[in-house]
Order: C-alpha cells, then sequence, then structure tokens
C-alpha cells in the first residue's frame, strides 16, 4: 500500500514529463528544463526509496534502516537545486541579464543555513548505523535549498515582471508544497514518512503543470545582481559568524560540524565577494576613465556634460566657462604635437591651482577647456576668469619657452536657461566673442547671441549652397580690365557672388570669412574656377579671347587640393593656361613662405599667370620681388584715389612701374574712377585700368554684351581716327570702314 502511495504519483509524474512539449520557444525552454527536472528527480527519488523500504528480502546489514528515506532526502535537495536555477534562469529569460547565477553566494548561504539547523537541534542523532548524522545532514539540505528557492522565487517575482504570470504563482504554491514536508522531516528526526513523500509528490506535479499555465508577455526591469550580490555576501558571513558566536557561548566551544560548515559558507561567501568586489573596483576605474581626459587628468567632455545638465535640471546656480588657448596651433605647428601635449599638462595644471576645490575642470578636446563652478554669480565668475588667464605663465621645455593665451567665455546660470545644451551655447558664443575682441574675457551677450545665431544659420546656407553645385547660388560677376594705350579689354576679374535665396544678392565681405572660418574655401575656389572656365569657353566660342584673373585666399596656397584643382579645371578645356590669372596679396606669403613659394612655383609651371594683389598695402618686401615667379602687379585703389593731389604717391607709382617693367611685369591700377585718373596712370607707367570708369562687376550675360559693345565702339573709333589721319571725307566710304569695323568684331 506505502508502494503504491508513493509509485502512482510518481508514474504519473513521469508521464506528464514524457508528453508535456514546451509551450514557449527561445530562451525561458531553458528554465523550463529545469523546472522539470526537480518532480522527475523528486519522482525517481520516491520510487528507489520506496524499493528499499519495502524490500523484503534484503536483510539489515545490506540495507541498512533510514536508507530510504536518506535516498528521498538527497533527492528532494537536489530537486530544490534544479528549481533554484530553473528559478533563476528563468528571471534572465523576464529580463534579458545574462549575469551570473551567484551559485558560490547560493551554496555558501545552504552551508550557514544547515550550521543553523545544526546549532537549533541541539545535538546529533546517533545510531548504531550511523545514518543519524547524513540524514539529518541531508534533511537540512534539503530544508536549506527549499528555502533559498522559495525565497529566490518570492524576491525574482516583482523584480522580473511576474506578478501576473500564473506560472509563477503555480511555482511558488509548489515550493510552498516543498516547504511543509521539509520542514516536517526535521521535526521527525530525519524521517521521511510515505505522507510526506506523498506531499512532496503532490507539490512536484503541480511544479509540473505550471509551464502549461498562460504565458505573461510583459517586459521585466533589469535587476541589479552586483549589488545584491555584495549583500547577499555580507548577509552570509554575517550570519555565520553570530551562528558560530551563538555556538560557543551555548554550548562553551564550536561542535566540528557546526564549524566546518560555517568556514566553508563564509569562504564560498567571501570567494564571491572578493570577486564582486573586483568587478565593481574594475567597473569604477573603467567609469573613471570614461570620465577623464587621458592626457590632462582632468574630467572630459562627456563628465562636463552630465555635470551641467545636472545643475541646470535642478536649478542650482552655476557658471559655466569655455575656455580657448590662443597661439596653440603655432607651438603644435612649429614645435610638434609632444611639445602641444605637455603645454595642455602645463595649462591645465594652472588652471587647477587657481580654481576653488569644488569646481570642475575638463578639457573638452583639443585646446579647448571648461570650468563649471556653483554658486558663483557673474561679476565674481568674470573675476575669476581673468585669474585663469594670468595663471598661464610660460613653460620651458627642453630649452625652449612656449607660451600661449587663452580667451574664456563666461555664461551664467538664468531663467532662460531650459537645458544643458544652452548653458554651453551661451559659454561658446561668449568665447567667440572674447576671441574676437581681443578682449580675452568676455560675459555672455544676448545681442551678440542673436548675430551668432544669424551667423550660424548664414554658414548652413552656404554649406548647402557649396554642396548642391546646380543650386545657381554661387555666381561669378566680371569685371574688365583695359589697356591704358589701345582701349581694348586685355582680361577680366572675376568677383565671387552669392545669391541668397532669402537675402538676395551677397557681395564677399558677407560671406567670405564664413567660408574661410568653416574650411569651405577650397570647394568654393574649385567653385569659381569651374565658372570661370565655363565662361571663358563661351567667350572664345564668341571671339573673345580673355585673360580672366581670380584671387586666392592665403590658405589656398598652403592647401595641398589646390594644384589638383587647378589641375581639374585645366584638363576641363574650358581655359587654357594661359588665359587664366591667379591674383594672391603679398601678406598671403607672410605664414609659411616657402611652402607658399613653391606652390606659387608650381602654379607658374603649368602656364597659369600669377599677379601680386594689393601691392604696397602688405609687407612689401624687394627680396620678395626677387624670387617670386609672378607676371604682373596690382597696385592697391588707395593709391589710384590720391595720384591727383599726392605727388610723393605718384612718385611711388612711377617707381612701381619702372620696377615691374624692369622685372618683366605689368602694372595693373585699380580704382581708375573716371577720366583723369586713367590719363595719371598712363602717364605714370601703368599698362591696366580697372575701375568703375570702365565698368562696374556685371553678371555674365551683361559682361558678353558689355564686351561686345565695346570692341565695336573701339574699331569704330579706331577707323574713325583712321579715316581723319588719311583725309577721307566721303559719307559713304566711311560708313563702308564702319561696317567693316563692326562685322570686324564679331
Amino acid at each position: 500500500m506505502v508502494l503504491t502511495a508513493s509509485a502512482v504519483p510518481a508514474i504519473l509524474v513521469l508521464g506528464l514529463l514524457v508528453r508535456l512539449r514546451p509551450v514557449v520557444a527561445g530562451r525561458e525552454v531553458r528554465f523550463q528544463r529545469f523546472l522539470l527536472a526537480g518532480p522527475l528527480v523528486i519522482a525517481a527519488s520516491a520510487l528507489i526509496a520506496a524499493g528499499l523500504d519495502l524490500e523484503p528480502d534484503l536483510g539489515p546489514d545490506l540495507v541498512p534502516p533510514g536508507t530510504g528515506s536518506l535516498v528521498f532526502t538527497l533527492g528532494a535537495g537536489l530537486a530544490g537545486a534544479l528549481v533554484y536555477h530553473g528559478v533563476i534562469l528563468w528571471m534572465q529569460a523576464r529580463t534579458g541579464t545574462v549575469a551570473s547565477t551567484e551559485n558560490l553566494i547560493t551554496a555558501g548561504a545552504g552551508l550557514i543555513l544547515m550550521a543553523i539547523g545544526n546549532l537549533v537541534t541541539g545535538r546529533i542523532l546517533d545510531t548504531p548505523s550511523g545514518l543519524g548524522f547524513w540524514q539529518l545532514q541531508g534533511n537540512l539540505l534539503v530544508f536549506g535549498t527549499t528555502v533559498i528557492a522559495f525565497g529566490s522565487a518570492v524576491w525574482i517575482t516583482p523584480l522580473s515582471g511576474l506578478l501576473r504570470d500564473r506560472r509563477m504563482w503555480l511555482s511558488l504554491l509548489a515550493l510552498t508544497g516543498f516547504l511543509v514536508p521539509a520542514a516536517a522531516g526535521l521535526l521527525m528526526a530525519g524521517q521521511q514518512s510515505p505522507a510526506l513523500r506523498l506531499v512532496w509528490l503532490l507539490a512536484a506535479t503541480i511544479l509540473t503543470l505550471a509551464p502549461l499555465a498562460p504565458v505573461s508577455t510583459e517586459p521585466g526591469p533589469a535587476v541589479p545582481l552586483s549589488q545584491s550580490s555584495i549583500f547577499g555576501a555580507l548577509l552570509v558571513i554575517f550570519a555565520g559568524i553570530v551562528t558560530l558566536a551563538v555556538q560557543v557561548v551555548l554550548h562553551n566551544g564550536a561542535d566540528r560540524p557546526v564549524l566546518v560548515l560555517v568556514l566553508a559558507g563564509v569562504l564560498l561567501a567571501g570567494h564571491r565577494m572578493i570577486g564582486v568586489v573586483g568587478q565593481l573596483t574594475q567597473l569604477g576605474q573603467t567609469r573613471r576613465e570614461a570620465l577623464t581626459d587621458e592626457l590632462t587628468g582632468v574630467a572630459n567632455r562627456r563628465s562636463l556634460l552630465a555635470a551641467v545638465e545636472t545643475v541646470v535640471t535642478e536649478r542650482r546656480p552655476a557658471a559655466l566657462m569655455i575656455i580657448d588657448l590662443d597661439r596653440f596651433k603655432e607651438v603644435n605647428d612649429k614645435y610638434g604635437h609632444i611639445a602641444g601635449d605637455a603645454v595642455l599638462r602645463h595649462v591645465s595644471a594652472a588652471f587647477g591651482r587657481e580654481l576653488p576645490a569644488h569646481a570642475l575642470l575638463a578639457r573638452l578636446g583639443g585646446d579647448e577647456f571648461a570650468v563649471l563652478v556653483e554658486d558663483l554669480s557673474l561679476v565674481t565668475a568674470v573675476g575669476l576668469a581673468r585669474r585663469l588667464v594670468s595663471a598661464m605663465g610660460p613653460l620651458e621645455d627642453e630649452g625652449r619657452v612656449l607660451e600661449v593665451g587663452a580667451s574664456i567665455g563666461v555664461a551664467v546660470l538664468d531663467g532662460g536657461t531650459r537645458a544643458g545644451s544652452d548653458l554651453l551655447r551661451r559659454a561658446d558664443v561668449a568665447m567667440y566673442q572674447a576671441k574676437t575682441s581681443g578682449t580675452g574675457v568676455h560675459a555672455y551677450d544676448r545681442a551678440f547671441d542673436a548675430a551668432a545665431q544669424q551667423r550660424r544659420a548664414l554658414t548652413e546656407d552656404l554649406q548647402e549652397a557649396l554642396l548642391e553645385r546646380d543650386s545657381g547660388q554661387i555666381v561669378v560677376f566680371f569685371q574688365p580690365q583695359v589697356d591704358v594705350h589701345t582701349g581694348l579689354v586685355a582680361g577680366a576679374e572675376a568677383l565671387v557672388r552669392w545669391k541668397h535665396p532669402r537675402l538676395g544678392l551677397l557681395t564677399p565681405d558677407r560671406f567670405l570669412q564664413l567660408v574661410e572660418d568653416n574650411g569651405l574655401m577650397g570647394t568654393l575656389t574649385l567653385r569659381v574656377m569651374e565658372l570661370v572656365a565655363i565662361h571663358s569657353a563661351q567667350w572664345r566660342a564668341a571671339g573673345h579671347d580673355l585673360r580672366v584673373s581670380l584671387n586666392l585666399s592665403a590658405t589656398c596656397l598652403t592647401d595641398p587640393r589646390l594644384l589638383p584643382t587647378i589641375d581639374e579645371v585645366l584638363l576641363g578645356g574650358g581655359i587654357q593656361p594661359q588665359d587664366l590669372l591667379l591674383e594672391v596679396t603679398e601678406t598671403s606669403l607672410m605664414t609659411n613662405p616657402d611652402e607658399a613659394l613653391a606652390t606659387m612655383r608650381a602654379i607658374t609651371a603649368r602656364g597659369v599667370g600669377l599677379s601680386i594683389d594689393d601691392y604696397g598695402t602688405g609687407y612689401s618686401s624687394l627680396s620678395y620681388m626677387n624670387v617670386l615667379p609672378a607676371s604682373e602687379l596690382k597696385i592697391d585703389r588707395s593709391f589710384t584715389a590720391r595720384l591727383g593731389h599726392d605727388p610723393r604717391t605718384a612718385a611711388i607709382v612711377a617707381g612701381t612701374a619702372e620696377l615691374a617693367h624692369r622685372l618683366g611685369m605689368r602694372l595693373v591700377a585699380e580704382g581708375t574712377e573716371d577720366e583723369d585718373a586713367l590719363r595719371r596712370v598712363r602717364e605714370l607707367g601703368c599698362d591696366i585700368s580697372q575701375g568703375y570708369l570702365h565698368s562696374r562687376p556685371l553678371p555674365p550675360e551683361n559682361f558678353r554684351q558689355w564686351l561686345a559693345d565695346h570692341n565695336s565702339a573701339q574699331k569704330i573709333s579706331a577707323a574713325t581716327e583712321l579715316s581723319d589721319s588719311t583725309g577721307l571725307s566721303d559719307s559713304t566710304e566711311l560708313n563702308d570702314s564702319t561696317e567693316l569695323s563692326a562685322s570686324s568684331s564679331g
């Protein structure tokens, strides 16, 4: 009868295990297998225990009394461990975590529970066969694993979003069923009666049926396992120490089983805690490195952004400074990056000595720093910024004196600051104003900010205009250059314009600085050259062979893209090398004269002409004139305007003309506004005249018409002079000559 009571439920459980199929796919299949393995082990151990207890043919020497109970107890303990692991896998499936199951802490907790059990029982069962001791330890193990599995399920249920999952509630009911016979086994001196085994099997049956319940699909939150691991390890260690202390006090010494169990449990939990602490230490180190600038050791951009966002969100009064180093690029270019790194470390150390202890100093990248200081007014912050500028002394490095300056923008948190990005932008605007004005330190100015925002919007429009080649926004106007002796058009200067869709036609003074500041000069130069080539080809097709000049920025001479750009335009066939003239200023040679001179020589080697623009207004040097491969000089309009009333200016122009001609160059006079100016530049030796007397800069279609009209007029004038010089007066002959001249002009 006992066999039937024990075996039938076991057979039912085995039948369910055979017929059961996973009701869900994916990660949850793994935890179902472990949950089902627990009932299977209980059923198998129940059958084996029933056979050992009721077999009449085996004597007590072969099968000591209580062997069946011990087998079932060990099976129940293993089942509890399997169910615990299944619960942990269930949590991982629900939350998507892949963390450790903390088996060492769990094992340590189980051993401490066994030690407490030994302490509570007060004595060790002593039977002739020796099974009493091991039976008690087995029951304590079963009770410990069951408590741990039940506690883990209770803890995981809310954290993993399983409160509405019927499978978990059935599992909790089954684990409660495990707890009852586990506790009763301790009270019955280690003997698992058939009734208790039946309770085990009924609970196992419920656990087997749990996966068949409807599946909840609500996702659960992630579980902070690292923090709970330390807490769990500390709890196990504390419980072990308390258990050992109570044992010593109550029994005047520690029993060996209790001592062994406590020491083993504490060692397991301590080992795991050391591992977790090491992981957290490594994580902390990684986080510190992620928030620290590697070169200077101060905070980095990520750290500053987080701090700024915090003070803005919590509305704490604070001042933010953005610091940009002046002349740092010169140090890098002249002495190399190692020297530049030394300067950055020197500057950050100087700032750190001057700042209050609660200030946050951060390197944003490159040569840009930031300082965030709480509880600081605008006036006090500006004063602190000035002290930072003063604190930047020179650095002596390997016998060199490296010195840089700083431009600092200051902004404070006010009612208009809605996000951290607002405060950062305001400080950045103030820094830009400090740099452009040369004042060193500048506080945020709303009016300047509005202008800066317009500038940013214009920059975005400019980038779009340059990227869209077919937008038609970048155009070229042409101003004619006239031979002062013949009156014929010798060439034209190409002047870039921007047809802004909202602001209309913009002259270079409105946008060229934006082009320079945003590194777009190479793109603009290519676009202008392409347009010049297109219009030059059209003029040639109409019978006009003109030399076209265009200005090069100082940065273009050191830009490695310039020569490939010229080659690309020349290979296009729209313009011949001898028809292209590139104008550079004297000051463009100052930054890097050797590289600039090499670029000029490479330009002229391609057959392209070179003109020195605004001659006399920059750092004029006869040594440069001796080596520059230029074919043309252009005197600035300021000289032309003073020719009528300043003899010294006239003498300078005459001397320049003599110098240019002796060096094989022609001289162009800009700013020729009237006939008197034209007469004077002709008398002083200039070759080419350019100015409003001839024409203002014209769009390509207007310039082509002007060119045709001007050449026709010149030829008619020449024919008239010819007829006057030969004494012709017959109107018919004069008309014939005029028609011939007009026909020749195309």
